[in-house]
């Protein structure tokens, strides 16, 4: 008699569905950057401008994908149906536009009542919320209309919120509207920065270009290099904070819930950072990377190679979220660019150039010198591995992440190392 052995087939180990595609990330940073190449040469615009117009122009390539070919907003994890569930109404409308009111009132009162928004610095974020809020005065009632209509849950967290205020009605469940305010804190932090920062850095790109045309295969082109590399991670950073829809499925899952996870975060960012390096942090010496191998030509360009290397990985870790990135929220779980190799490729690359570009171990003021600065960065560095444990911890509590994270287990950079000395 024949007897016929059954194996059983190998299990796909396949990687968790990203949120965002990488390729999408891509074709919107290639839009961006288009954008600032054509207004280059423009002298009536200023960097503020030209980085408004990059950011839309990004913004309007990943939301067609989006919108007409992705369908995002038919994700169960939006929570909206294709088709209108229930008839509009005005008085729900109505209500969402009282809360968002309240929302914005309650963040320009934090602005006015902090000194730290008082400056010049802040003029390209005041330039930026003049030209878009005619616009979002007009579009918000339309949108709520819409949401009205398709939103499976009536009972969001504007309705709640509304509702507190004007009647005073207490919500039976407060965590969705302590996500909200959570998510507007946090846009109200960082869109602020992310959007000086682009502005500064677009007026740097656009000098560097010149130089780097001029004097190719120099220090200049490392300087562009450098500059581009940070343009990339600000653009997609504005971009992420502006576009919170859900219409888009970006909208914010939750907040990270934890007093260490905003502290470690918010420190790496002005005020707080420069008040931390100026009085207690120095890991940057009288010499930098170049200075240091200037007589070394063939080692300078490698290593200035690898240093561009880790910048661009740094960029391309943050154009992975498309409209989905931010600090201390979940808006999506993103496994696709370098998160298909660990699971904090943005922190990993940002501190290793840190230690190629700053060399705090070469200090021509002594070797005491060098090592306080040595335990300047190693500070730096522990800090970073704060926000990737606060993150962890927080986004572990998302069945998708957790798959995630599973999956780079077996399949990582790391595992697929140790492998080689199993």
């Amino acid at each position: 008699m024949n007897s016929t052995i059954q194996t059983a087939a190998p299990v796909q180990d396949s990687r968790p569905r990203s949120a965002a595609p990488f390729s999408i990330g891509l074709a919107g940073i290639a839009a961006g950057l288009l954008t600032l190449w054509l207004v280059r040469d423009s002298t009536t615009i200023d960097g503020a401008t030209r980085s408004t117009l990059a950011c839309l122009a990004i913004i309007a390539t990943i939301a067609v994908y989006d919108l007409f070919v992705a369908r995002v907003y038919l994700r169960p994890s939006a929570g909206l149906a294709g088709r209108a569930v229930r008839p509009l109404s005005l008085a729900r409308v109505a209500l969402r536009l009282v809360a968002l009111a309240s929302i914005y009132a309650g963040i320009g009162l934090l602005y006015w009542l902090l000194p730290e928004y008082h400056g010049a610095f802040y003029e390209p974020y005041w330039t930026l919320l003049r030209t878009i809020a005619p616009y979002v005065i007009v579009a918000a009632p339309f949108y709520f209309a819409w949401m009205d209509r398709h939103q499976r849950d009536v009972d969001d967290s504007y309705l709640v919120l509304a509702r507190l205020l004007l009647r005073g009605e207490r919500p039976a469940n407060w965590r969705p509207l302590r996500e909200t305010l959570a998510g507007w804190m946090v846009k109200a932090f960082f869109l602020p920065l992310m959007t000086v920062y682009l502005s500064t850095n677009a007026e740097h790109l656009n000098a560097s270009l010149t130089s780097a045309l001029n004097a190719p295969f120099s220090l200049a082109t490392f300087r562009f290099m450098y500059d581009l590399s940070f343009a990339m991670d600000l653009m997609f950073g504005t971009v992420g904070y502006l576009c919170t829809f859900r219409l888009l499925d970006s909208h914010v899952r939750s907040a990270e819930p934890t007093t260490l996870g905003w502290l470690v975060a918010i420190a790496c960012y002005q005020p707080f950072w420069s008040l931390i390096s100026s009085q207690y942090i120095h890991y940057e010496g009288s010499m930098y990377w170049d200075n240091w191998l200037i007589s070394v030509p063939a080692l300078r360009f490698v290593w200035g190679c690898v240093i561009v290397a880790l910048l661009l990985c740094y960029a391309s870790a943050t154009i992975s979220f498309g409209l989905r990135f931010s600090n201390l929220t979940n808006r999506g779980i993103i496994t696709s660019g370098p998160y298909r190799f660990t699971k904090h490729p943005a922190y990993v690359t940002k501190n290793l150039a840190y230690w190629m570009i700053s060399v705090p171990f070469v200090e021509p003021l002594g070797w005491k010198v060098a090592i306080m600065h040595c335990a300047g960065l190693v500070f730096v560095n522990l800090l970073y591995f704060l926000r990737a444990k606060t993150e962890e911890r927080h986004l572990m509590n998302d069945p998708e992440y957790r798959a995630y994270a599973e999956w780079i287990s077996r399949n990582g950079v790391v595992a697929r190392v140790a492998r080689l000395f199993d």
